[in-house]
């Protein structure tokens, strides 16, 4: 069903009460809406005995063109309509568009319905599965700034010293700071969630400008899609007439000709008014609401616009930015565009990972079969390895291991890299292709024979994508496929399905589709997939005679962060035979001139790219004396004042779960938390509490459980947090002990963290509560 939309230029629609009520209608109309294809509506009901309504997904999706009516079948009658049918087919400028009464009610109904429609979230590997828009699970935090940190840390200290005389009025005002103190967060900042209702109220500006960071397939363009949708749905800002989502990927020299400079108006047309069918009255109302400051823009993906901007689209994106209400996101290397209102896409809580993997297997019990036991097994298994739990945190990630789990028996896993996720995914999709396109068994391959199966599309995207990133393309265009064609011998008409692999989608922006896949244009179905395969061309190209132009690539943009995670990539697949002989090259030139001259942007890279090879000692003799170095770091910053730099090394070893759960980096921790300076004991405990551990080793357990009794309350404080985030899953009884003893400190903040750990930790293991209370 999937397939023929996809092949389709233009899909009819027959409808009736019985095409309303399907399942598989309703899957289908709305996959062809999803890919921009023409619709025709036709009704073979009489109009007087029913019609869509216009509450319900049908009535939404073709309420905005006039239906041919087939309800008469009298011969001469279908002959009729069938002539007018094969017209509009041929001719897209003879289909009636319903006039609206009011021009702002077209305007604005119009766009509200393509929000309305967009009420589901499809999977990346499976896109006939999908969650409804509604069970997303958005979780934002608000960014403030380090100045606004320091002066409520004043306050707070300011209110321990009041605490010794007035405790009872302490405590209220505790409830209140309590929320807004976070030490050395992932992003230079202090993080307080926020719901996004509340998302614009933050402004104090006249113009409200919002700025939201996430880090790759944490779930951006998901918020976007999301809050579109509760807007139309009448849930969120009803000050604004108008909300507007530009992904801003599809900003590009084609679909925008150098032609002429546009304006905010036409972007809106572009987007959604398709057949140029807004007319003057709509656009200078358009542009008055736009004066009046009731229109919210919502520009999605900066990090996918920001190095290749047209010309043409530049003094438009610029004024949308200067004058007008909106909400810009990006991954948060691609800033340098001052914002004063900042949020964070913080990912997946633990509740969050627990509700999405018993959803996912739910949606699956027809092919899996006990889905219960299947998703508590994998619970299990994420719960009981910190890597794995790490990065289940990432939505995109979470999806990948989901699928994967379905089709492979992990029972035996420890650890699990970015780049062995991707890889798993990768061979699970050419399985995929082999059985569905080629009509070949595969149950009894290797991998290594599954690649060497699918090794030409393979060789395509690899070269697709590794082209792209040097462009700075995400949307690719036509030409660019031809010319990898010529490039890798990968003709397109002998390989017809390589485009439908699962890697890449397509997007036809014509008012006449095609069915010719290459002169539409395609997109990685995220933005991460292009960065692995990129790096597999990378590893590739160091092993082979033109190694120059690998290392002259990585010399030009190790720390050039638009390529971080190609190299973060190109890191774990040195752990694979197939490319372990580009490892001494790979890091040679990693290690060598030119080197960033502080040093914090190398160490930053090693680090991504250590925590790839974390299990690998045989594949990489090297990596001790890389943590060495990474360890040698964070003895420095921590025992110094609170730096950008401590902040910037603590983002980097959360995203390194592997790297900061080694004994190695723990032993580190243990020695800074044995100091006899104050701040260094503190420092450690607010780097450990920033949740870069996710397995303590007993040792430090016991470190931090020392540091409790130590008489500066700030360290007793930032300890009992450490305890609270480190020990849910492996708490000791002296632990709790101590943290129970840490209920009774006369300071309310200690008291406070130490009650909050305990939550934490009970709410985890409800057998040793009830040991406790007895």
């Amino acid at each position: 069903m999937a397939e023929a939309v996809n092949n389709a230029s233009i899909v009819c629609c027959f409808m009736s009460p019985e095409y309303e009520n399907s399942k598989n209608c309703k899957l289908e109309l709305q996959h062809a809406q999803t890919l921009g294809k023409r619709i025709i509506p036709c009704m073979v009901t009489n109009r007087k005995v029913w019609k869509p309504s216009s509450s319900k997904w049908l009535g939404l999706i073709t309420s905005s063109t006039l239906a041919l009516d087939f309800s008469d079948t009298s011969e001469q009658s279908i002959i009729t309509k069938a002539r007018e049918l094969i017209d509009k087919i041929i001719n897209p400028s003879s289909i009636p568009k319903i006039e609206s009464t009011s021009s702002p009610v077209k305007l604005i109904e119009r766009i509200k319905e393509t929000y309305l429609t967009r009420n589901r979230i499809n999977r990346i590997v499976n896109e006939e599965i999908f969650f409804p828009i509604e069970q997303s699970y958005i979780n934002l935090a608000i960014v403030e700034t380090k100045e606004q940190h320091e002066k409520e840390k004043k306050l707070k200290q300011q209110s321990q010293k009041m605490q010794e005389e007035e405790n009872e009025e302490h405590q209220s005002r505790k409830q209140h700071t309590d929320g807004i103190l976070s030490t050395y967060e992932e992003i230079y900042g202090v993080k307080t969630s926020i719901n996004v209702k509340e998302i614009v109220q933050k402004c104090k500006d006249q113009i409200k400008k919002v700025l939201v960071l996430g880090r790759a397939g944490i779930g951006k363009s998901t918020f976007c899609q999301y809050v579109t949708y509760q807007w139309a749905k009448g849930e969120i800002w009803p000050e604004y007439d108008l909300v507007v989502l530009i992904l801003l990927r599809k900003l590009t020299n084609s679909r925008y000709p150098s032609v002429k400079n546009y304006s905010p108006v036409d972007i809106a047309e572009k987007e959604y008014f398709p057949f140029g069918d807004l007319s003057n009255e709509d656009r200078e109302i358009f542009k008055e609401k736009c004066n009046k400051g009731q229109v919210l823009w919502i520009l999605d993906g900066y990090d996918e616009f920001a190095q290749n901007i047209p010309d043409q689209l530049k003094g438009v994106f610029d004024h949308i930015r200067a004058t007008q209400h909106h909400i810009l996101t990006s991954r948060p290397y691609a800033i340098a565009l001052v914002y004063d209102v900042k949020m964070e896409i913080t990912g997946f809580t633990n509740e969050n990972i627990t509700k999405y993997v018993e959803y996912f297997f739910d949606q699956n019990k027809d092919e899996i079969g006990n889905v219960s036991l299947k998703s508590q097994k994998l619970l299990r298994l994420l719960e009981s390895n910190p890597s794995i739990w790490g990065i289940a945190h990432i939505p995109v990630n979470l999806e990948l291991i989901c699928s994967l789990w379905t089709n492979a028996d992990w029972s035996k896993t420890a650890t699990l890299t970015m780049t062995q996720l991707y890889s798993g995914i990768t061979e699970w999709l050419c399985r995929r292709y082999l059985q569905k396109q080629k009509n070949i068994n595969h149950e009894l391959m290797t991998n290594k024979a599954v690649y060497k199966q699918c090794d030409t599309e393979i060789l395509f995207l690899e070269h697709l994508a590794f082209k792209a990133m040097e462009r700075s393309q995400i949307m690719l265009v036509p030409a660019l496929l031809e010319e990898v064609e010529n490039e890798t011998e990968c003709d397109l008409v002998d390989y017809p399905q390589l485009l439908n692999l699962g890697i890449l989608k397509s997007y036809d922006d014509k008012l006449i589709g095609s069915r010719v896949e290459t002169s539409k244009q395609h997109y990685f179905v995220h933005l991460s997939f292009q960065e692995y395969f990129a790096a597999r061309n990378l590893v590739k190209i160091l092993k082979s005679s033109e190694k120059q132009i690998g290392t002259d690539f990585i010399n030009d943009n190790k720390y050039n962060q638009r390529f971080h995670f190609v190299f973060v990539f190109a890191s774990g697949l040195l752990a694979q035979s197939e490319f372990q002989s580009s490892k001494e090259i790979f890091w040679k030139t990693i290690q060598g001139e030119p080197l960033d001259l502080v040093g914090l942007k190398h160490i930053k890279l090693v680090i991504e790219c250590i925590d790839q090879l974390i299990e690998t000692t045989t594949a990489f003799s090297n990596r001790t004396t890389h943590v060495k170095q990474v360890s040698q770091w964070i003895a420095t910053s921590v025992t110094k004042k609170p730096s950008r730099i401590r902040s910037h090394l603590l983002q980097s070893l959360q995203r390194a779960s592997s790297l900061a759960n080694t004994s190695f980096i723990q032993n580190t921790f243990i020695d800074l938390l044995q100091s006899h300076n104050k701040r260094t004991i503190l420092y450690a405990c607010a780097a450990i509490a920033s949740k870069i551990i996710s397995n303590p080793t007993p040792k430090l357990s016991r470190a931090l459980t020392a540091a409790l009794q130590h008489e500066n309350w700030e360290v007793r404080d930032e300890a009992s947090q450490a305890l609270g985030n480190i020990t849910e899953k492996t708490t000791k009884d002296e632990v709790i002990a101590a943290l129970i003893k840490a209920l009774g400190d006369n300071s309310g903040p200690v008291s406070s963290s130490a009650s909050q750990a305990l939550a934490k930790f009970f709410m985890f293991d409800w057998k040793r509560l009830k040991l406790w209370k007895k």
